[in-house]
């Protein structure tokens, strides 16, 4: 989409309605008649790639129920690393922004919903015994850590898909380290 381009490029404050329009072969009077504004755009295009990831995120977990636990990790990380690659520039963007943050608290941020993915995932793997119990309470929320700082940090690095997927395999191999039975 042409807004995550030019969000991605020029940042949420910068980006202007016509120049999205210009970029998406529309006039600025189009664009207009489907969003009030920037950030009705803005919220908009967060609101279909929340829905993309979660789609995502949902479909990692119906093809993986009943494996072991490791190669559900791997496969849910995995879905997560080709979102994140292909949306890559409007992330980091929105990684970065202090807009976001009060975007997040009046929409409710996918963060929580992904979290909800992980805690069922958790779940999994302490059901079928391969994860300990003793603390799973917190194994989400330290996946959640792990993946959003490999995140950051590869975001900022500009890496692609196989260098994230790597970066989040070493992370699921600490995480596993501590919380596998």
């Amino acid at each position: 989409m042409a807004a995550a381009e030019v969000f991605g490029e020029q940042g949420l404050s910068a980006a202007r309605m016509e120049t999205i329009a210009e970029r998406a072969g529309v006039s600025v009077g189009t664009l207009y008649n489907h969003f009030d504004d920037r950030a009705a755009l803005l919220d908009a295009l967060m609101k279909r790639r929340r829905e993309a990831l979660l789609k995502r995120m949902d479909a990692a977990l119906a093809a993986s129920a009943g494996r072991p636990f490791r190669e559900q990790l791997r496969t849910f990380l995995s879905a997560l690393a080709h979102h994140v690659s292909e949306h890559g520039a409007f992330l980091r963007v929105l990684i970065q922004s202090e807009e976001l943050v009060n975007r997040k608290a009046r929409q409710g941020g996918s963060k929580t919903e992904l979290h909800e993915r992980l805690e069922t995932l958790v779940a999994r793997g302490v059901k079928s015994g391969e994860l300990r119990s003793e603390g799973h309470e917190l194994f989400a929320t330290l996946l959640s850590g792990m993946t959003t700082a490999v995140f950051h940090r590869e975001l900022g690095r500009g890496h692609g898909v196989e260098r994230l997927e790597q970066s989040l395999e070493e992370a699921a191999r600490v995480f596993l380290r501590g919380v596998e039975v």
